[in-house]
């Protein structure tokens, strides 16, 4: 993540924020967001699958 970046950092508390409350669709939303983000200037590793 780019820990440098507010924008990115929003998406990354939000994301937090939805998988807490069970919002899965609305998490990846956020992370789909975060990585598409213009100013992303870094390499973004995808996150690990989690199970079923």
């Amino acid at each position: 993540m780019n820990d440098v970046c507010p924008e990115c950092r929003r998406y990354e508390i939000l994301r937090e924020q939805a998988r807490r409350t069970g919002d899965f669709s609305r998490a990846t939303d956020y992370e789909v967001l975060r990585r598409r983000h213009p100013t992303h200037t870094v390499y973004v590793p995808q996150q690990p699958r989690g199970r079923g």
